[in-house]
């Protein structure tokens, strides 16, 4: 159902953007930045048939997209879907030491009991913290649902309105209408969120995530003709002069600065 779809793509690109939104938000209290993210999509007004058959619309999709239902959708894919992801990641103690230290076990060639000993001395609450952040990100997320909730319905009163004609309309209203539809309308987000659907993915890594590692060797041939980013001894003085004026770093810290940056694309790749 095309309206149980948007609803979920856009819990997940909300998850995505959730970071960078919130800090936003901390600098501009007046939204004034993501205010100007609406500003770059065009949309074209409702024609006169489409603003009649806009009652219709919004009667199904208030069917559809019952009170509440975002939050389902929230519900059942934090627990089901996310909620197992997160206790994962909470439970990193490798993730934790590079958080603290800023190196990986790895590189610093220790094992599971000094990683345990460096965060018993330097981070003891690790674990506590990531559970807060987990439990915040998911308040957080819910009170995001219960607001895109009606903004949701209003919209995708439009597009009902817009890509379905009267009689069409009238015969989803129909189905919707009955017992059976209700009930599809309602456990459709719930599905939505169901862990079978994670572990039908990851059933068969081989078959849907084998391109993965064929993507270095794409990468590289997607930016053969890209010219690299400068590395710092590749400026000229006057280019480094002109940095570090326009930056306020020195010649060491600029230096350093684009290096890690180098170093951090290098990964991405």
């Amino acid at each position: 159902m095309m309206i149980r779809k948007t609803a979920f793509a856009l819990f997940g690109a909300a998850t995505l953007a959730l970071s960078p939104v919130a800090a936003i938000a901390q600098d501009d209290p007046d939204m004034e930045q993501l205010a100007m993210l609406g500003t770059m999509f065009e949309v074209e007004p409702l024609t006169p048939e489409q603003e009649a058959r806009l009652p219709m619309a919004r009667g199904v999709v208030e069917k559809i997209l019952p009170e509440g239902a975002m939050m389902e959708v929230m519900g059942s894919a934090f627990n089901g879907v996310l909620g197992p992801i997160l206790e994962m990641t909470n439970e990193d103690e490798g993730a934790a030491l590079q958080g603290a230290l800023g190196y990986a076990p790895e590189e610093l060639a220790i094992g599971e009991d000094a990683s345990a000993e460096i965060l018993k001395m330097i981070d003891p609450a690790w674990r506590e913290r990531n559970q807060a952040i987990s439990t915040m990100t998911q308040t957080m997320m819910s009170d995001m649902m219960t607001r895109m909730e009606p903004i949701m319905r209003n919209v995708m009163s439009e597009l009902y309105a817009i890509h379905f004609t009267q009689e069409e309309l009238v015969d989803i209203d129909g189905f919707f209408s009955t017992p059976s539809g209700l009930s599809y309308a309602r456990q459709s987000y719930a599905m939505a969120g169901d862990p079978r659907i994670m572990a039908a993915m990851f059933s068969e890594p081989d078959l849907l995530f084998g391109s993965f590692a064929q993507m270095p060797a794409m990468m590289e041939e997607a930016l053969a003709d890209v010219p690299q980013m400068r590395s710092y001894a590749e400026l000229s003085e006057t280019d480094r002069a002109r940095l570090m004026k326009l930056t306020g770093l020195s010649a060491e810290a600029l230096e350093e600065a684009m290096q890690a940056a180098a170093e951090t694309s290098a990964i991405g790749m």
